[in-house]
């Protein structure tokens, strides 16, 4: 069942953006802005370090490290929704979140 919860939202929400000439005004002034494209690549890098270093390792440092990670990202998601305009979203999103995927939040 949560695999239809989750891409419903997601479907859900591009269309809301779609709609939204904000929401379109927004993401194209974020990709324009050089600083946060350097700032979002380094975020991409940083999950990409934790993710590889953390694979197959079961402390319980590492476990504290992917859940703070898990937070980081929905929080990040919810900041590109806040910039877009969208209000409802975020809603659904930790909804679908804490009910289907424990401990993302």
């Amino acid at each position: 069942m949560y695999p239809f919860a989750l891409i419903s939202i997601f479907l859900l929400t591009v269309r809301a953006i779609y709609k939204s000439k904000k929401a379109i005004k927004s993401i194209k002034e974020l990709i324009g802005d050089k600083r946060w494209l350097v700032s979002f690549s380094m975020i991409i890098a940083f999950i990409l370090y934790i993710t590889y270093n953390t694979q197959y390792d079961n402390s319980e440092e590492s476990k504290k490290v992917k859940t703070a990670l898990k937070k980081a990202i929905l929080a990040f998601i919810i900041a590109i929704f806040a910039e877009m305009g969208l209000t409802i979203a975020p809603f659904w999103l930790v909804f679908v979140l804490s009910y289907y995927l424990e401990g993302w939040i």
